[in-house]
């Protein structure tokens, strides 16, 4: 019988929440305790609990959600677009909800881990339009309301309905007969098991569509939480938005018309205006396609010397070197 982990057993390589011991007795009831979450019960308030979870939780949960959305992707490039769909669904819907719900509650989050996980599965929120107030709350906090729609955050992952849904490409990818009103199986059929190269490169549009989109979602509200467990070079938070963004206007064109969406149109418009104000805001100018092309690997702005780069690229090791330093003091 395999071992099931748990966060009791595994959290000790989470190293990333430190408390200082009250007093001497403080210490001994750490000693006496049999784990870390045994004594969090009987000497700290609520919010030093929800915080201790806040900070072990999310970067588990996180490292399983990209596991999974990479191994989805290795699966794609070789053609095995059956097993990306089967395996992007628990990444989108259940970990990005548990990662919502840390960001939007934590002391929801932190009652519910205490008691009863089993009420924070995704499907306990109720429909798409109850995970769409969710999503907003979560947008109001990241400032990210203009780039981004809720409910069409929520309907692409939710909803069984909609064409423009990963929720039903998904289901008929990993069950083989469906039965719900949306996604029934049609006679003589077997969801997805007779895909030729026709339905192959559908299903290929569809994925390189929408997923962008998601993933820069999850990238901004990951820089959200992280930002509380340490510090971060402000200028690398920077560049990575430069290349993140280049990246995405880039990408835009290459998505066919009947593929484009009037939600993912916006977020790449806004995109594209914000790269265009910093660069203004930096005295540089409105980045050109070349300038994006390089902006996109490098992080350069336009016009920027190589030289320039090359000491960002230096300031960015001198500051992890010296986080590392840091912490062992």
């Amino acid at each position: 019988v395999a071992r099931h982990a748990t966060m009791r057993n595994s959290v000790a390589k989470w190293d990333l929440h430190p408390f200082d011991f009250k007093d001497e007795s403080d210490r001994k009831a750490f000693e006496a305790s049999e784990d870390v979450f045994e004594w969090l019960d009987k000497t700290r308030r609520g919010d030093d609990f929800a915080l201790f979870l806040r900070r072990t939780i999310f970067p588990a949960v996180l490292s399983d959600l990209l596991h999974f959305i990479c191994e989805a992707l290795e699966a794609s490039q070789k053609a095995k677009l059956t097993v990306s769909y089967a395996l992007i669904r628990k990444p989108l819907q259940e970990n990005l909800c548990l990662l919502e719900w840390i960001v939007s509650d934590p002391s929801s989050f932190a009652s519910h881990m205490r008691t009863r996980p089993q009420e924070l599965r995704s499907q306990k929120a109720g429909g798409w339009e109850q995970h769409s107030k969710r999503i907003e709350d979560v947008l109001q906090l990241l400032g990210e309301t203009r780039r981004f729609d809720a409910v069409y955050l929520a309907r692409l992952r939710y909803d069984k309905k909609s064409e423009d849904s990963f929720d039903g490409v998904c289901n008929l990818a990993m069950h083989l007969f469906t039965d719900h009103a949306a996604l029934r199986t049609d006679p003589l059929n077997i969801n997805f098991i007779f895909s030729g190269w026709d339905e192959k490169l559908t299903q290929w549009y569809f994925l390189y569509s929408r997923l962008p989109y998601l993933l820069f979602y999850i990238r901004r509200l990951t820089e959200h939480v992280v930002a509380e467990f340490g510090k971060t070079d402000p200028v690398y938070l920077d560049d990575i938005e430069r290349r993140v963004a280049a990246a995405t206007i880039l990408w835009w064109p290459a998505v066919l018309d009947d593929y484009k969406s009037p939600q993912i149109e916006t977020f790449v418009s806004a995109t594209a205006e914000q790269l265009a104000a910093s660069c203004i805001a930096q005295k540089h100018p409105i980045p050109t396609p070349s300038d994006l092309e390089r902006m996109r690997a490098t992080g350069a702005w336009p016009n920027e010397s190589s030289l320039g780069v090359s000491l960002r690229e230096a300031r960015y090791k001198a500051f992890a070197l010296w986080r590392r330093i840091e912490k062992k003091t």
